[in-house]
């Protein structure tokens, strides 16, 4: 009994990934995206990013995406910078193209959108976000 117990412990434990090794193992991205502001107040989305926004399709969700919290600062930077030069300078929901690096993350979070509406978008690690 004790042999099988500890056969299924080894069996278990070689299965699980400590989550650092999984990001690292994730390739790193580089592509042009769009940063879109802060649209909640005419009832939009919040600030969020688009990924191959060139491309056709029907269901948008597919190529937004969210930063990481460690690494939302960097979004936040390039909208800071936009909000500042309108003459209001206090709120931005317009849409700036940048040059990004990014790695997926495999995990969701919630973007908050105008009555309330929620959507499930993929999370990435920004590693750089250049203006265009």
């Amino acid at each position: 009994m004790k042999k099988l117990l500890i056969v299924a412990l080894l069996a278990v434990s070689a299965t699980c990934q400590n989550q650092s090794t999984v990001l690292a193992e994730q390739p790193i991205v580089e592509i042009n995206a769009r940063v879109v502001g802060d649209q909640l107040p005419v009832d939009g989305c919040g600030a969020h990013l688009w990924l191959n926004f060139t491309s056709p399709s029907s269901d948008s969700r597919t190529f937004q995406r969210l930063p990481t919290d460690a690494t939302r600062s960097l979004m936040d930077n390039i909208i800071k910078a936009e909000a500042a030069s309108q003459p209001t300078g206090t709120l931005w929901m317009g849409s700036k193209d940048v040059l990004i690096r990014y790695r997926e993350t495999g995990q969701t979070a919630t973007l908050l959108c105008g009555w309330n509406a929620k959507q499930e978008l993929k999370t990435i690690e920004l590693l750089d976000i250049k203006a265009r």
